[in-house]
C-alpha cells in the first residue's frame, strides 16, 4: 500500500474551512487542477462524484462528509487509481485550521513492478494534486475569492 500525507494550516474558522472543502462541485472555481466536478447522486452524507482534471483524466468517487466529526472520506470507484482511499481531517488550532489530507492506494497497472512505479512516480502526482487542492482551499478562505470566478 502506498500512503501519502499532506498538511496545511489555513487562517480561518474550522467550520468555514470544512464547508469550503466539502463543497466539491465548486472545486473548479478555486482549484486549478479540476476542470469539472459533478455530483451524480446524493443520499444523506454520502454522494457519488465525477471529476475531470485539467489534464483530461476522469474518475468517480464515493464521498462521505461527516460534519459532526469534521471528516471527509472518499474512495475512487472508477478511474486511474480505482480503490484509492482519501481522508481529510480538520482540526481547530491557535492559528486557524489544520487539514491533514491522506491518500492510500496500490498501483497495479504494470504487473510485478506496479507499486514500485506507484511509489516513484504516481505518488508524486497524487501529492502534487493534493498540494494544489489544499493551496486552493487556503486561497479561497484567506483571500475570499469570489464564487464563480476562475483563474
Amino acid at each position: 500500500m502506498i500512503h501519502t500525507e499532506d498538511t496545511i494550516v489555513i487562517k480561518g474558522n474550522v467550520d468555514e474551512v470544512f464547508e469550503i472543502s466539502s463543497d466539491v462541485e465548486r472545486y473548479p472555481e478555486f482549484i486549478p487542477t479540476y476542470k469539472e466536478v459533478r455530483i451524480l447522486s446524493k443520499e444523506g452524507p454520502e454522494m457519488i462524484v465525477e471529476r475531470e482534471s485539467e489534464a483530461g483524466y476522469k474518475w468517480r468517487s464515493r464521498v462521505f462528509v461527516d460534519k459532526d466529526k469534521r471528516l471527509i472520506k472518499a474512495e475512487q470507484l472508477e478511474g486511474p487509481l480505482k480503490g484509492m482511499k482519501i481522508e481529510w481531517k480538520f482540526a481547530e488550532i491557535d492559528d486557524g485550521t489544520r487539514i491533514v489530507l491522506t491518500h492510500d492506494f496500490e498501483y497495479k497497472k504494470v504487473p510485478l513492478i506496479g507499486n514500485l512505479i506507484g511509489r516513484l512516480i504516481v505518488s508524486r502526482i497524487v501529492k502534487k494534486m493534493a498540494t494544489q487542492t489544499l493551496e486552493g482551499v487556503k486561497r479561497k478562505v484567506e483571500e475570499g475569492l469570489q464564487i464563480g470566478r476562475r483563474g
